[in-house]
């Protein structure tokens, strides 16, 4: 994995960002990077995508920097659906992301799948195993998973819960659709155990902030650059 990186930045095209794309751009380049991924949040009704990818044009092509058009979206249901336009004309690349639980109807707030687990309605080895399932039907060329596994905390469980051979299975998948992986600084995720796994499987890891602003583009100390040794180690 690089970290002269960035595959997972928002711009104010994104309602909870503060930086524009020009300044995201301004600063991975001040920067040395060589890759951004400027990604934005997008639901199945977001209409300005094209116009996303028309900004994000006008900074291709820069020397040194090669800038990509991302959108984020959260996995839909327990069929690894997303919740996305239809139209991504444009678009280098897909960032799916575990913001809520997939169920079969549609996904579910983390705390309603914490509740369940706590009465028994679902155990956590069934919240897991529904988790991977979903993630795996999702993954395809084109796609990256976003700080993956970090829904978990969020619904009382954490990665050391996953089995080995789900985790290997999940692995094997991903690097069969020719799907990215990124190692979240924002999200701590996933585990050193994880990316390794990962990585053994053939899956290319990459580096992301998850930046809102752009002083935390292609920042790495805290979580990427540890867990990428630890990986290693």
């Amino acid at each position: 994995m690089n970290l002269d990186e960035d595959y997972h930045v928002h711009s104010t095209f994104s309602d909870d960002a503060v930086s524009t794309l020009a300044e995201n751009v301004q600063v991975a380049a001040d920067r040395g990077l060589r890759t951004l991924c400027v990604a934005e949040h997008v639901r199945q009704d977001t209409a300005w995508v094209p116009g996303f990818a028309a900004a994000v044009d006008q900074h291709r092509g820069r020397p040194g920097l090669r800038v990509l058009a991302g959108v984020e979206a959260k996995l839909w249901d327990s069929s690894g659906r997303l919740d996305l336009p239809a139209a991504l004309d444009g678009i280098d690349l897909v960032l799916v992301a575990d913001h809520q639980f997939p169920a079969d109807n549609g996904p579910v707030h983390p705390d309603e799948v914490r509740t369940a687990i706590a009465r028994g309605g679902m155990t956590a080895t069934e919240a897991i195993e529904r988790l991977c399932e979903a993630t795996a039907r999702a993954v395809s060329s084109g796609v990256l998973l976003a700080h993956l596994f970090s829904l978990l905390p969020k619904i009382g469980l954490d990665e050391g819960m996953v089995p080995d051979t789900l985790l290997a299975d999940l692995a094997t998948r991903v690097a069969r659709a020719g799907a990215l992986a990124e190692v979240n600084e924002k999200w701590s995720c996933p585990s050193p155990r994880t990316a390794a796994v990962l990585a053994r499987a053939g899956v290319r890891l990459v580096a992301g902030s998850d930046s809102h602003h752009c002083r935390d583009i292609g920042r790495y100390d805290r979580w990427v650059r540890p867990a990428l040794a630890a990986a290693s180690a």
